[in-house]
C-alpha cells in the first residue's frame, strides 16, 4: 500500500531524525518531526498538530521503511508530542531482511532521518508559509534524506 492509497500527496511528508538505536533489542528512538520551524517545502508543523490523531488512532500508525507500505517494520511502543516534536520509540523491528538492513544502516550512520505520511486536516497560510495545525498521521518512516533542517540528530 502506498501513500496514494490514502489520498496523500507527495508533499504531505515532513521529516525528523534519529536519536538512538539499540541493536540488540532492535529498537529505534528519535523524532519523526519537529515543531515550529520552516522546512525546505515551506511548511511549519505547529505543536499540537498530532494531538487528535494520536488520541484517536495511535495504535493504527505504522513504522515503515522509506514510506513503503509493503515494508513495515512494525508499530511504535511510544509516540507522543513533546516540546521539540513528534517523539517515538519503536517496538522491536521485525526480523526481515529490510528491517535488518535498516538497522545496519542506522548503526553505520548512513540512515539517521525520519519522515511522516499524513493528511492535512487544518492549515493556514501566513506570508507564503503553510502552517500545519492538525494532521491525520498514517505512518512514520526511516528515510534517506530529510527535508527539515532543524530536525537534528540528538545522540547515538
Amino acid at each position: 500500500m502506498k501513500s496514494a492509497d490514502f489520498g496523500l500527496q507527495e508533499k504531505d511528508y515532513c521529516f525528523g531524525k534519529l536519536k538512538d538505536i539499540d541493536m540488540k533489542k532492535r529498537t529505534v528512538v528519535g523524532y519523526l518531526s519537529s515543531f515550529d520551524n520552516i522546512d525546505r517545502d515551506g511548511d511549519i508543523i505547529t505543536k499540537g498538530a498530532f494531538k487528535k490523531s494520536l488520541q484517536e488512532r495511535k495504535s493504527e500508525i505504522r513504522f515503515l521503511n522509506q514510506h513503503d507500505w509493503k515494508q513495515p517494520h512494525g508499530y511504535f511502543a511510544e509516540l507522543e508530542e513533546d516540546d521539540y516534536g513528534l517523539y517515538f520509540v519503536s517496538n522491536p523491528l521485525i526480523d526481515t531482511t529490510f528491517s535488518s538492513d535498516v538497522l545496519k544502516m542506522y548503526e553505520a550512520e548512513i540512515i539517521d532521518e525520519h519522515s511522516i505520511g499524513f493528511e492535512v486536516v487544518k492549515k493556514e497560510y501566513k506570508e507564503g508559509v503553510r502552517y500545519l495545525n492538525e494532521l491525520k498521521l498514517y505512518e512514520g518512516s526511516n528515510v534517506t534524506m530529510a527535508s527539515n533542517p532543524l530536525a537534528k540528530l540528538r545522540e547515538v
